[in-house]
């Protein structure tokens, strides 16, 4: 059976046409992950700007607010670490409005400032929640506050 050029131009179209169509659960549930992993790395290693694009514009305060309480000993740590912060996504829920979720990540070996005004210590591993919401097709971190471990392991 010969199929001629026409038919096979709509197939290839109605293929790419129901692949590109196709933003179900696992499909956002990938971007969110992605996104997550990049605002992640980037804050972790104290890439605030970089970090601002996978956040809400209302988070940007807060990226600032880090950035302002970083002391040039912290900076002197960072220059000296021969790998950057470890992340990884350990789970993520979507609320059940798909337009809410909370990301649960795993850092390691990372700077840690958890008190304002003294320079920051390493951190081998802790646990972080961040919320995330979709608008305008594409997932964003939202920060309401710097993000704090839920379980701290100094070392």
């Amino acid at each position: 059976m010969k199929i001629n050029f026409l038919t096979k131009s709509v197939l290839f179209i109605a293929t790419l046409f129901c692949v590109s169509c196709t933003d179900g659960f696992s499909g956002r549930e990938g971007r969110l992950e992605a996104c997550a992993d990049s605002f992640a790395t980037h804050y972790f290693n104290y890439q605030f700007e970089a970090a601002r694009r996978f956040c809400t514009p209302e988070s940007e305060q807060w990226l600032k607010y880090a950035a302002s309480n970083v002391h040039q000993a912290d900076v002197d740590v960072l220059k000296t670490l021969s790998e950057g912060a470890g992340i990884e996504i350990e789970r993520i829920s979507i609320d059940d409005g798909d337009s809410t979720a909370t990301v649960y990540i795993s850092v390691s070996n990372f700077l840690c400032m958890d008190t304002i005004g003294t320079q920051g210590h390493m951190m081998r591993h802790a646990r972080f929640v961040l919320p995330a919401i979709y608008a305008d097709r594409q997932w964003k971190i939202r920060m309401e506050g710097l993000p704090r471990s839920e379980r701290q392991s100094r070392d």
